[in-house]
């Protein structure tokens, strides 16, 4: 029987951490580019920086993806939060996940490297 907990496990619990902190880094320009991109349309279209839901976004500008994401949103979370989430304006949500995710995983780094 394996030991899990051993110091030569492959699933050792820093090494998921770091890698999920460097995720939440390395994912926030990408989350700014769709805020640069989202913030074109409502310069360039009727939308507003508050009509903008990531719904419309997502399914005007990315249907591919919208129809990948927008039934996997309704298995992982219930009905009520999925809508909620769907129907916040896309600027200032994506703006929101950049920061707290960098923050998140800028924290896990300093945490699981403690500098002397």
């Amino acid at each position: 029987m394996t030991n899990l907990h051993s110091q030569d496990s492959v699933c050792d619990m820093p090494s998921l951490l770091k890698v999920i902190a460097y995720l939440c880094i390395w994912l926030t320009p990408l989350q700014l580019g769709f805020c640069l991109w989202a913030l074109t349309v409502t310069l360039t279209t009727d939308a507003t920086l508050l009509s903008l839901s990531s719904e419309a976004f997502l399914s005007e500008y990315l249907p591919a993806l919208y129809a990948f994401v927008w039934p996997l949103s309704f298995v992982l979370f219930p009905d009520a939060f999925a809508t909620f989430l769907w129907s916040l304006p896309t600027i200032p949500h994506q703006l929101f996940k950049a920061v707290v995710g960098a923050a998140i995983g800028i924290w896990l780094l300093r945490e699981l490297n403690p500098s002397p």
